[in-house]
């Protein structure tokens, strides 16, 4: 049986915003306007489930439209939905206001915005890298792969690091994060 993958309305709001906030509101317009006839994305509900395809459309064009088309810039996008959604909804995720909490409890998050996939994360033991390794969903996209590389970086920047490297390897059953990073800045 195959199980359509998706994604929850609130990661689609959050890049809708991003545009809005980077770019202005004409910006954003003109993007919801390119999405308007689709029956399935609007109306835009947080809590709804929507098609993974639609959502990975929607990141692309935003890479096409205000980056040349380069897939990786779409990290700035993951680190702004980072900042959205961990001070707003999903705030408990770092209410430790510890990284490698975060990091220990990041696959649950996943959990909540996509239908499909898991992750395993193993922290190295000096405290100050991790591997987060992405299986199990039906399609892994480059443009989705920067957007979550930006998110884990962006969620580090909230926890006050600020010096973190992220490594990106795509694989055909899925995708590894190398994270590095140094000691908080107080």
């Amino acid at each position: 049986m195959n199980v359509p993958y998706k994604v929850k309305g609130s990661s689609i709001r959050s890049k809708f915003k991003f545009v809005h906030d980077r770019f202005g509101a004409d910006a954003e317009n003109e993007l919801r306007e390119e999405f308007a006839g689709r029956r399935d994305l609007f109306p835009l509900l947080d809590s709804s489930w929507y098609p993974f395809s639609l959502y990975n459309e929607i990141i692309c064009k935003i890479a096409e439209r205000f980056y040349n088309g380069k897939l990786e810039a779409l990290k700035e996008v993951g680190a702004f939905s980072a900042e959205e959604a961990l001070t707003t909804v999903y705030r408990a995720y770092v209410a430790s206001k510890n990284y490698v909490s975060f990091l220990r409890r990041i696959e649950r998050l996943h959990q909540t915005l996509y239908s499909a996939g898991s992750m395993t994360v193993t922290v190295g033991r000096d405290g100050t890298s991790t591997l987060i390794e992405q299986h199990g969903a039906p399609v892994y996209s480059e443009a989705d792969l920067h957007v979550a590389a930006g998110f884990y970086v962006g969620a580090g920047q909230l926890l006050g690091h600020h010096d973190i490297s992220c490594h990106l390897d795509k694989g055909k059953a899925g995708a590894n994060f190398e994270l590095r990073w140094g000691r908080r800045e107080n």
